[in-house]
């Protein structure tokens, strides 16, 4: 065994994918990589000590589509990202005992799902320079939504939702200076997208996601002797991570 997937709930993950880094494994850790910040710190601090490769498995920046429009943007075929609207919402049976419900099993929307918008914004537009956050504390004590205002030197702004008891649209829309781009739900794993502009639209489709994408990522890294990934780096997770951090926070003070 050269390579271990951390696919458990959320606090078993910095202590699975440490042991096995110190056992001489490299380990791809199902999102997110860790319960907060300073996990994920632990975890980076494991990894260039063992010298093993760690990536968080993030596989909505390794589907092919959004690969694509990411590679058409960074090009400058749609000009400025202006907005950014992206939801992750499902209804869940509320069941204390679920791992979504449950606090002492890493519950709540954020960590769960809302990592998907955030991770989204991020990658397309990067770090906010300043944010506002509101979202529903539920009977158990966690998240059960969460809506994220974020904005970014230039008039760039975001609307990121997320949550687990009421079904949302789960689509994403980037609106550009020249195009708007639509992701149908569920946005984070669409093969299709559209692409808007003023004379006409064009529909992008891609290879079928899934999660070998990410896969071949971790064995091209290995292979180039890395210990991180460039596309989802252990700057950008421990970052995302201090976000999600200060707006859990932000949703327990009300």
């Amino acid at each position: 065994v050269d390579v271990v997937y951390v696919a458990g709930i959320h606090p078993v993950h910095r202590d699975h994918a440490v042991t096995m880094m110190r056992a001489g494994k490299h380990v791809l850790v199902e999102k997110p990589l860790a319960m907060d910040a300073a996990e994920v710190d632990a975890l980076t601090a494991a990894s260039r000590e063992t010298g093993r490769f760690l990536m968080e498995a993030m596989w909505m920046r390794f589907n092919p589509l959004h690969v694509e429009l990411k590679r058409r943007l960074d090009a400058g075929e749609f000009g400025r990202v202006l907005s950014v609207e992206s939801d992750f919402s499902f209804a869940a049976p509320r069941d204390p005992s679920h791992r979504l419900f449950d606090p002492a099993k890493g519950g709540g929307s954020l960590l769960d799902v809302g990592i998907y918008p955030i991770n989204l914004a991020w990658w397309w537009v990067g770090e906010p320079a300043a944010w506002t956050a509101t979202g529903k504390i539920g009977p158990t004590g966690v998240d059960e939504s969460v809506a994220m205002e974020l904005t970014w030197p230039g008039g760039t702004t975001a609307r990121l939702t997320c949550g687990s008891t009421s079904d949302g649209t789960r689509t994403s829309t980037i609106t550009c200076e020249s195009a708007t781009i639509v992701i149908p739900s569920p946005s984070h794993s669409s093969p299709v997208a559209e692409i808007v502009r003023a004379d006409g639209t064009e529909q992008v489709v891609s290879d079928r996601p899934g999660l070998h994408h990410q896969v071949r990522e971790v064995h091209r890294c290995i292979t180039a002797g890395l210990n991180e990934s460039p596309r989802m780096p252990h700057g950008e997770s421990h970052r995302i991570a201090v976000f999600m951090d200060n707006v859990g926070a932000a949703l327990r003070e009300g």
